[in-house]
């Protein structure tokens, strides 16, 4: 699909339908989208959990799927690699966005072990 198709497309399909879903979110939402691709922020894990769910089936009704493989949950921001160290876990889980790596530890998390 072409960006420009895809921008149209998932305009009504994700954007207007995302901005009615925050409304009722419980804490801040962020979405940021580049044509297919996007990233959801949630400041509470249920709300991530809950949106998910509803945009699969969102999704479906439209024909699209998500991609299993690029798609999870994953504990982001400032607290995250402590978050991470208090539950013994070792390095920060890591995504791309727009083929541009991130680090979910937070400012001076990278690299960190």
């Amino acid at each position: 699909m072409s960006p420009l198709l895809a921008n149209i497309f998932l305009h009504s399909v994700l954007d207007l339908w995302a901005h009615q879903c925050v409304v009722v979110a419980r804490g801040c939402v962020v979405i940021v989208r580049y044509a297919d691709d996007f990233v959801m922020g949630f400041e509470k894990k249920a709300d991530a959990e809950e949106m998910l769910l509803v945009l699969k089936a969102r999704l479906v009704g439209f024909g699209l799927t998500i991609h299993e493989n690029k798609t999870r949950l994953i504990e982001f921001g400032r607290f995250a690699a402590l978050s991470r160290q208090r539950r013994g876990e070792r390095r920060s889980e890591t995504f791309a966005f727009l083929a541009l790596p991130t680090i979910a530890g937070g400012p001076g998390t990278a690299g960190s072990s």
